[in-house]
Order: structure tokens, then sequence, then C-alpha cells
């Protein structure tokens, strides 16, 4: 399935990016920096597996944690496409064995690979493909030593990951009328060559609930809450926008 950037209006100025009502992207920037998907809005901690689709070149990163503080927290780790994209690793407890997978291509660079993750009975297992279970490409029989609360995804280098879930929050947008920019608290200002990357940044930002494009300048403002009627200042070159719970 190729990744592509699919845009519908809704009657009554509704936007609907990411292609799905129920997609929740996460945008990762590599150098190990892990991002807890429960900011996002994938909450784990009443699962035991998860599908996902994911894109990038090389050394993805899935840790599974049992508290919010990473550092201090247990954890187990999975390596996606590391050695150049052809094995992957796992290790389901600190100071557990670690277990390869075989030879293969894992990854894409360019299109969403659809994959699961289970940690049902302590155990740890990968596969691809859309149902839990099915081609498993890496799992291990020994048992980690606590409970999945946490699940973050990243990567090692300076690739960029985009990670796909299911979900339902966020990938709708309102419009506010007038038109307009907010004078909201505003998380930070950028340049987007159309307001619909523009939305697709505050999606991918966490704790941004809101944005004002304007036309002319191609000026994308990112903002921490909600804007109303009246936070606009009038302004017929700008729009603003406000997420939107599915």
């Amino acid at each position: 399935m190729k990744m592509g950037f699919s845009i519908n209006i809704i009657t009554g100025f509704y936007l609907l990016v990411c292609g799905s009502s129920t997609n929740i992207n996460v945008i990762t920037t590599g150098n190990r920096s892990m991002y807890n998907t429960h900011d996002y809005g994938v909450d784990v901690k009443n699962i035991s597996s998860i599908l996902f689709r994911v894109k990038g070149c090389t050394d993805g990163r899935i840790n599974l944690y049992d508290g919010p503080d990473f550092s201090t927290a247990k954890s187990a780790f999975v390596l996606l496409g590391g050695w150049a994209n052809h094995k992957c690793l796992m290790e389901p407890c600190s100071g557990c064995t670690t277990t390869y997978s075989p030879w293969y291509l894992f990854l894409d660079c360019n299109e969403m690979r659809p994959m699961w993750i289970n940690w049902t009975g302590r155990l740890l297992s990968v596969g691809h493909g859309a149902y839990v279970g099915e081609q498993i490409f890496i799992f291990t029989d020994e048992q980690r030593d606590f409970d999945v609360q946490y699940l973050a995804v990243g990567s090692t280098y300076i690739h960029v990951f985009d990670w796909e879930f299911d979900g339902e929050a966020g990938n709708y947008f309102e419009r506010v009328v007038p038109n307009g920019w907010s004078t909201r608290k505003m998380l930070s200002s950028l340049t987007s060559n159309s307001k619909f990357k523009c939305v697709k940044s505050c999606q991918v930002m966490i704790g941004c609930r809101s944005i004002s494009y304007q036309y002319t300048t191609n000026i994308c403002q990112l903002y921490f809450e909600r804007s109303r009627s009246v936070d606009i200042d009038l302004d017929n070159t700008w729009e603003t926008w406000i997420e939107r719970n599915a």
C-alpha cells in the first residue's frame, strides 16, 4: 500500500486527513528519540497486541514499558530492519537473551508495510500482515518480567519514520468561522505550502490542537488549545482549523 497524502473536504467545513477517520500517524525523527504512542491516543494498557503500518528505511525501534517514565521503567525492545534493513532483533526484558530474525528485507523507504506486535502471556512476537499471528518473523519463548502499559516508537539513526495506528481521535479538523488567525497561545510557527500540510504538521506534534494558515505567505501557526470564534483576529487571508474528536 503506497502512502499517499489524501484529503477530503466534508460538508460543513470538516477536513479529513490521513485517509481514514481511524488512522493515527506518529512521525519519528530518529537518533534514538522514542515517541510515546499514548500521547497520540494509542493506549495499550488493556490490550496484548496491536496492528500498525510503518514506512522507513532502516533501524526502526519499538519499545514496550511498564510505566510512563521511560528512564526508569522496565522495558522490552524490538529493532526492525537493522543491518541495512536485513535483520531484526528483540530483547523481551533487560538482561534477557537477544533473539535475531532470519536475513530478510523488512522495511520500505517509500511504502507502508503492515505489521503487528503481540505480547500475550508475557511472550513477544512480531510479524507481517493485517492479522495478529500470521507471517511471524521474530519471536521468543523467554518471558519478560513486567506487564506492558506503554508502547513507544522511533528509529536509531537519522531516518524519519512514519508509524500508523488505528484509533479514533485526532484526524478530523473543523474550520472556525470567521476567517482570521487565532490569538490563542502559539506552539510553533512554520512555513507550509498548503493548509492541508499545515494540519498534518499539527497532527504529528504533541500538544497541538488547532492551526491558522495564511494563503498569501504560506505561514502555518500551531496552537496548544482549540481556537474559538471569539479568539479570531479578523483577516480574510487566514483560515483557522481546530482538532475535532471523531
